[in-house]
């Protein structure tokens, strides 16, 4: 993921699986789990994130999903704190895990599942981000 200019270094931390990381990931699991939610019982898929935390906590769709929703601001909140700290990386590897929670923010934005349906949710980013990528004068 355009990591060319990482070091040994770089990578050794990105194993370790720092909080950065995980929260990043997290923040992708949490969100399409609620965005995908409706799709997914369509489908017939009885274990989605929702489902397994009705199960667990005994609360209905909508509370489960309004926890789900609290978990990845306080998700957001660990990414921000922890992009203030000194790491044992370079800025630009930490933009790369930020900018990818960032994309989630914008496939899933109000929780719509852009990524399942584009047409929701892509189309009118698709254009800006190809000329930004291929635009060799950054």
């Amino acid at each position: 993921m355009g990591m060319d200019f990482a070091t040994g270094r770089e990578f050794e931390w990105l194993n370790m699986m720092p909080r950065m990381l995980r929260a990043c990931q997290e923040i992708c699991r949490l969100v399409d789990d609620i965005s995908s939610y409706k799709i997914e019982k369509r489908r017939g898929q009885n274990s989605t994130g929702i489902d397994c935390y009705i199960k667990e906590n005994s609360v209905a769709m909508e509370e489960s999903i309004h926890k789900i929703e609290e978990m990845v601001v306080d998700t957001w909140k660990d990414i921000n704190e922890n992009f203030k700290k000194p790491f044992l990386c370079s800025k630009a590897v930490l933009l790369i895990i930020l900018n990818l929670a960032r994309m989630v923010d914008v496939i899933y934005k109000n929780y719509e599942d852009g990524y399942t349906e584009p047409e929701k949710r892509c189309d009118s980013h698709m254009y800006n981000v190809k000329i930004n990528i291929f635009d060799e004068n950054d």
